[in-house]
């Protein structure tokens, strides 16, 4: 009997993959009896999605990513690489409730129907200007220094939690804070109607708003819950996660970033067509949540799994905080609250 050596190197191949699968089953396993293996998920040193390549990943191909008759979810389980199976299974496969795709519909069409025209947005290039701190002066050295220490900041999130973590909310914010400070600190030395100083301003809202977010929902909402539901062996753990520099300043100091970079270096209220710019970036993040983060198995934040009724609440939440947001800054902006910083 002639043995064909394609169908060793392919049992071979299905051998090694059950292996594989059997080694991240019995690591969840033991996540899940063994507390000190939990609370590896919020140590500083563990790396989700850090792989040698993209094949241990295991990410679908873009054929499969766009073809019609592959199933939505394209991960086993609904889960990659098992990194998100303490997510309920309902959360991760399965049909989403009808709600979701008109939620959603109704959103973009409603954001197509406000777009601002081209002369609602009332500043002339000296009014643009004027809202950047002069070259050399103590808040264009702030902005400076902010920049390269953010950068710091982020490269070290990337060395220690992998590039997976530009996928988060929070990252994303991040980097938006980044681009404004270091534009900032360059915009005294581009010419007039360059259009950096446009993108530099269209961010400054957006920048401030994601910023105010992430403080508020993770330190008064996300972080309580989490210390509160833990169990005490795990907990201390978590608090130590918290309270590391790292997550300090992607977390509380972010805001104080953006309140220097956005607020008091510039007294211009925000007008329509900010909010519309911040509105713009939160509908995108929730299309690449529900339309590409959702396929591949990457459940980041449970509440918006567009499988529950809960999901369209949460966006709703989301999306009015941002006007919460711009009535909130303006409000302050126009009493003068931060005068004493200037």
């Amino acid at each position: 009997m002639t043995v064909d050596p394609n169908t060793i190197q392919q049992q071979h191949r299905s051998e090694s993959n059950i292996s594989r699968e059997a080694q991240i089953a019995q690591s969840t396993t033991v996540n899940m009896n063994n507390p000190n293996e939990t609370i590896r998920a919020f140590s500083s040193e563990s790396r989700p999605f850090s792989v040698s390549s993209r094949n241990d990943l295991n990410l679908p191909t873009l054929r499969q990513f766009f073809d019609p008759s592959s199933p939505w979810v394209l991960v086993h389980e609904g889960s990659l690489m098992g990194y998100f199976d303490f997510v309920p299974r309902y959360l991760r496969v399965g049909p989403w409730t009808v709600f979701v795709p008109i939620f959603i519909s109704i959103v973009v069409a409603k954001l197509i129907y406000w777009m601002p025209h081209q002369h609602s947005f009332h500043l002339n290039d000296d009014e643009i200007l004027s809202t950047h701190p002069m070259e050399y002066s103590a808040f264009w050295i702030y902005n400076l220094m902010a920049f390269v220490w953010m950068k710091i900041v982020l490269f070290s999130s990337l060395r220690k939690r992998g590039p997976g973590i530009v996928l988060t909310y929070t990252i994303q914010s991040w980097i938006m804070l980044i681009i404004r400070h270091g534009l900032s600190a360059l915009a005294p030395f581009l010419p007039n109607k360059h259009f950096l100083l446009w993108v530099n301003e269209l961010l400054r809202f957006p920048a401030l708003a994601t910023a105010s977010i992430t403080f508020f929902y993770w330190n008064f909402i996300i972080a309580p819950v989490i210390g509160v539901t833990l169990p005490p062996e795990r907990r201390r753990a978590f608090l130590q996660f918290n309270f590391s520099l790292r997550l300090i300043q992607l977390h509380f100091f972010n805001i104080i970033f953006a309140i220097l970079n956005t607020v008091v270096t510039s007294s211009r209220l925000f007008q329509f067509v900010d909010l519309w710019c911040a509105l713009v970036g939160a509908i995108g993040y929730a299309l690449m949540y529900v339309l590409v983060l959702d396929r591949i198995g990457v459940h980041l934040y449970p509440v918006f799994s567009p499988r529950t009724l809960w999901s369209v609440l949460s966006w709703t939440a989301m999306f009015a905080t941002y006007f919460a947001v711009f009535h909130f800054w303006n409000h302050i902006i126009s009493s003068d609250r931060l005068s004493l910083l200037l």
